[in-house]
């Protein structure tokens, strides 16, 4: 209330088979934790966030290594309704960034994002010149909805020059039911294409204990179409576990989808007729 400043730092350590997708793999080889002794087979380490960040409760600036703004789902598995990812996360938005971030408080009700990153996907190194502006802005557009957007222009280092968008509508309907509108957008030298995916998610309080919810997709890559429905569902058999079982439906008429594949279930590439995939999957989430 004084206009005092707080100064803090965030150290993020994982381990896993989710680690490599984590790396800084925009980065220069060796450099930060893209290095071969953080990756044993399909196991490895990351850092993917290391930063410091000084506020005085309306302006906050973040300034090293920490987890991008793009997009609706996250990396940290307790704050997604459901275990698998959307295609636009694997495949059209960064993970992480290098760089600094200014977040200024307009009123109650809107943050405005603006800050400089080295490239996409990058721990401590800049790798062919990478150099972007990221920025944008959440605002709540009355009490249940919300809308954020943000984008990044310019250097992206591993893909090149270009422009990328994300842009999240998520709408309380009441106590139970939250819908999501989700939209990305990614145009970049190295894909010399547009990259579009729209996401929609509606999931369903039914107790303190058990949420219900669908997801669809529709990615476009190179004139080629992917589509996936996803239903799942949150169990909490006591505080600190969920059980996130789910079965998802993959599909494309006229590429190739991979159910399982670690990188966004999509295996590139014309396939005559097309292709399809059915998964099952489920995971237990214990936070402490």
């Amino acid at each position: 209330e004084c206009g005092e400043w707080a100064l803090g730092y965030r150290a993020d350590f994982v381990y896993g088979t989710d680690a490599p997708n984590t790396q800084s793999f925009g980065n220069n080889a060796g450099q930060f934790d893209l290095d071969a002794g953080f990756t044993h087979g399909s196991y490895g380490w990351a850092i993917p966030q290391l930063y410091v960040e000084a506020t005085n409760g309306d302006t906050t600036i973040k300034a090293g290594h920490f987890y991008t703004l793009h997009g609706y789902e996250v990396v940290t598995a307790p704050d997604n309704f459901f275990y698998s990812h959307v295609y636009s996360m694997n495949n059209s938005e960064p993970f992480t960034h290098t760089g600094v971030i200014v977040t200024q408080s307009v009123g109650e009700d809107t943050e405005v994002y603006a800050g400089w990153t080295a490239g996409f996907d990058t721990g401590f190194d800049q790798f062919n010149g990478g150099s972007n502006f990221i920025g944008g802005f959440s605002t709540a557009l009355s009490d249940d909805l919300s809308f954020t957007y943000i984008t990044s222009i310019g250097n992206f280092g591993l893909i090149g020059d270009g422009y990328a968008s994300s842009a999240v509508l998520d709408w309380q309907i009441n106590d139970k039911l939250n819908y999501v509108l989700h939209n990305d957008f990614l145009r970049a030298n190295a894909a010399d294409n547009d990259v579009i995916a729209v996401n929609q998610y509606l999931i369903y309080q039914l107790s303190d204990c058990v949420g219900v919810g669908g997801r669809t997709q529709w990615w476009k890559n190179d004139g080629t179409s992917v589509y996936a429905i996803t239903g799942g569902l949150n169990i909490k058999p006591h505080s600190q576990i969920t059980v996130r079982p789910e079965l998802k439906y993959d599909w494309s008429p006229g590429g190739t989808v991979v159910g399982a594949d670690a990188q966004g279930g999509f295996g590139g590439g014309a396939l005559a007729g097309g292709s399809n995939a059915t998964t099952f999957a489920v995971d237990v989430i214990f936070t402490f």
